[in-house]
């Protein structure tokens, strides 16, 4: 008994010595967390944007951009939208975390003194932060300029940033002081004899606000809000519908001219107000609103997809008609023969392979392609195909549509020299305009307003698809460097029906079926046998166009069936005749690399080719072009390095949950590094060209996404002709491109 007394009385000191500050510094926590809790929105919409903004490379080119928007500049409207959102969003971020804090809520602590300076201050301090987050976002943006790059854009990243710095401190010693001046201004007017009528005296009165030390904290409900906040939630609700209305019916209009940082800071605002409201209902009614909205988006789920892919009425050329590989190859070295042989008696045959990557590789694939085009006229004749994957097949179906435009409007140029070259370079201008606009906030306004609203409504409306958003941005882009022409709207095979007498090199556009996880292709040539018997040119692959067959792809549609980007492009859904038959994803899942059907094309040619034949003196020539940006230190991948590769860095923590998610994110690029390395093996290294981006410690991150800064976009245009950024080890970007002079044809001819 005794020892059992004894053992009971040490265990009780140890839990009380270990065990009991513990208790109270959870106790206390708790408590302070239950006194925010009614503000959680304020802080939650406060965090996801600085998180966006300081955290990510996107958000910093956000940035960048928004500051290059120079007077003059149809977006420069940007900057002042961005400056009226930011204070919207900081002000509603202090104003409704107080209002809340007014309000009683179940297990909230009640008007405690101790408590009171918190709540005081709480507000005030996160609306501070906001805005000091925005200094330390614009300063971080301006980092990574080196000399004159840029010209006054890190200067003026510099001057908001301390801009927002002082407005910070401004906005804290406003809202400190407010009901102090606020009373000395009712001191001074309510003697005027002016504002003494029966108009003027109650709005006066309004000025007499009670001191910080006789407010009252969790007491009121929300019908005792005074009347000026209830009219401020009823603006934020008509801002709202405002701006769902705006992006609904005058999306490509709209959205750029707020842009998407502007556009995220609005959203969050209003979501700060309406989900403060919901926040009362459902603590009030102890009755979790947001989660039940959340539910009731998995529910409709089941019948409001709104993301078909769409179609237009036309019926495309029949799909039984189109050549195949065999047959396009046939009529491509027709051309070839017509001019004389090569200096080393042999007829180059180009084959493109673009990776993904978002518009940095978009903007990267038309800018190679232009430069080689632009260097060598013959190339548009020599080019075979392009295989393009997510942003490398819209820079290769820019490339491809602007030499489609030229040889329909000026002519086919033939291995020319002077004018040859000059329209070379305006394919290069040309695709760079086109790529260097902003198709992030058509985005961005679609996901944050109709496209977020249709999760909640239970039928589907095709208007409000983020992914038209993106095409017909796309679609405003070309019309916009192009008047008169409206190619991207036109069906995807007009291209090579505009000039059938001259040659067009073909494109196969790569994609990935969710429900099977297999490769499907969209190309102006036919990829699947038309009938059983005949020979097998691609494996286990899906031709897009056989399936829809009696309507023709928008051109924009099918480059965004490549370039679904996750969760900023939805899944596809492939409807025909009101009958869903599964969805669509980035060709980026399948491989990243599109060499795999660059391998099938090769493998085409290699059929072709016999003894004595002239398919003999056809030399395959590969062109690839990566995108992701490689440290010069960490290119060589083994398992036996030093470990100093943070991409090789095994991960220390949660291993055993954490390696199934890495590796199935990481076999994606190794499946393109290996379908890229079985291509060079195809054609040997000679007859390999890589293009590649590389990261330098003084330079500004090359990010992906829908929009580019001005800096990246010149950044990428250095790295083609700069010779100290070798990527991979393999030879210069430039000289890559006096290679690919060698093969070039002599002559000048033009149609």
């Amino acid at each position: 008994m005794f020892l059992s007394t004894m053992f009971a009385n040490v265990r009780n000191a140890l839990v009380n010595r270990l065990f009991a500050p513990l208790h109270r510094s959870w106790l206390w926590l708790r408590e302070w967390a239950l006194v925010l809790k009614p503000c959680r929105f304020s802080l939650l919409m406060v965090a996801a944007i600085l998180l966006f903004l300081i955290g990510t490379p996107q958000g910093q080119d956000v940035l960048r951009a928004l500051a290059a928007r120079q007077s003059g500049h149809s977006d420069e409207w940007q900057r002042f939208f961005f400056c009226a959102s930011a204070f919207a969003w900081a002000v509603y971020a202090w104003y409704w975390a107080r209002v809340m804090l007014y309000l009683e809520f179940p297990n909230v602590p009640k008007n405690l003194v101790r408590l009171r300076a918190f709540r005081t201050w709480a507000p005030r301090l996160i609306g501070f932060v906001a805005v000091l987050g925005l200094a330390c976002a614009f300063y971080l943006a301006s980092l990574g300029y080196k000399d004159n790059d840029g010209g006054r854009v890190p200067v003026l990243l510099r001057e908001y940033a301390l801009l927002c710095v002082v407005g910070a401190f401004v906005f804290l010693t406003l809202v400190s002081l407010r009901r102090k001046l606020s009373r000395a201004t009712y001191v001074r007017l309510k003697s005027a004899p002016l504002l003494r009528g029966r108009v003027t005296a109650p709005v006066v009165g309004l000025l007499n606000v009670r001191r910080s030390e006789q407010e009252k904290y969790g007491v009121l409900s929300f019908d005792g809000l005074p009347p000026a906040t209830r009219w401020l939630l009823v603006v934020a609700l008509l801002g709202a519908l405002a701006l769902f209305l705006l992006f609904v019916f005058a999306m490509q209009r709209s959205a750029p001219l707020i842009g998407s940082a502007g556009i995220l800071l609005l959203a969050a605002a209003g979501w700060i107000a309406v989900g403060s409201v919901l926040d009362v209902i459902g603590m009030h009614l102890r009755f979790p609103v947001i989660i039940s909205l959340l539910l009731l988006g998995v529910l409709f789920s089941r019948w409001n997809d709104n993301h078909a892919v769409r179609v237009l009425d036309e019926r495309p050329q029949p799909w039984a008609e189109r050549a195949n590989v065999t047959r396009a190859l046939q009529a491509w070295l027709k051309i070839q023969t017509l001019r004389p042989v090569g200096a080393q008696g042999e007829y180059p045959l180009f084959v493109v392979a673009a990776e993904g990557g978002g518009i940095r590789a978009a903007y990267w694939t038309a800018t190679v392609l232009g430069e080689i085009q632009k260097r060598n006229p013959c190339f548009a004749d020599q080019l075979f195909a392009l295989s393009g994957v997510s942003g490398g097949s819209l820079g290769a179906g820019v490339f491809t549509a602007l030499l489609a435009e030229q040889k329909t409007t000026q002519g086919a140029f033939r291995c020319g020299q002077g004018v040859a070259d000059e329209m070379g370079l305006d394919v290069q201008r040309k695709a760079q305009d086109i790529l260097g606009e902003d198709f992030l906030s058509p985005v961005v306004a679609a996901m944050l307003y109709p496209d977020l609203i249709q999760r909640v409504w239970p039928w589907p409306v095709a208007r409000f698809d983020r992914a038209r958003a993106l095409e017909q941005a796309w679609e405003q882009a070309w019309r916009k460097h192009l008047p008169g022409s409206d190619r991207f709207a036109q069906a995807f095979d007009q291209p090579w029906r505009d000039r059938q007498d001259v040659w067009m090199p073909a494109l196969f556009l790569n994609t990935t079926w969710v429900e099977t996880g297999k490769r499907l292709l969209v190309s102006n040539l036919r990829v699947a046998p038309a009938k059983p018997g005949d020979d097998l040119e691609f494996n286990d692959v899906e031709d897009l166009n056989r399936f829809y067959s009696e309507k023709a792809l928008p051109f924009s549609t099918a480059i965004h069936l490549s370039a679904r980007f996750s969760y900023v492009s939805p899944a596809g859904a492939l409807v025909k005749n009101d009958k869903l038959y599964g969805r669509v994803v980035d060709g980026g899942y399948f491989e990243n690399s599109g060499a795999t059907t660059a391998i099938e094309i090769l493998k085409a040619l290699n059929q072709l080719s016999k003894p004595g034949n002239t398919w003999e003196k056809v030399k395959p020539v590969v062109i690839h072009i990566g995108n992701e940006p490689v440290d010069a230190l960490y290119a060589d991948i083994r398992l036996d390095s030093d470990g100093k590769n943070p991409r090789t860095e095994p991960a220390r923590m949660l291993a055993e949950l954490l390696s199934p998610p890495i590796t199935l994110l990481n076999t994606r690029d190794a499946r393109g590094v290996y379908a890229r390395e079985t291509l060079r093996w195809h054609v040997g290294d000679s007859s390999f060209l890589h293009f590649g981006l590389c990261r330098k410690a003084d330079q500004v991150s090359i990010p992906l996404g829908w929009a580019l800064s001005g800096v990246v976009r010149y950044e990428m245009n250095q790295q083609l002709s700069d010779e100290a950024c070798p990527p991979f080890n393999n030879p210069r970007n430039l000289q890559i491109i006096e290679k690919l002079l060698a093969a070039r044809h002599p002559g000048n001819t033009r149609r």
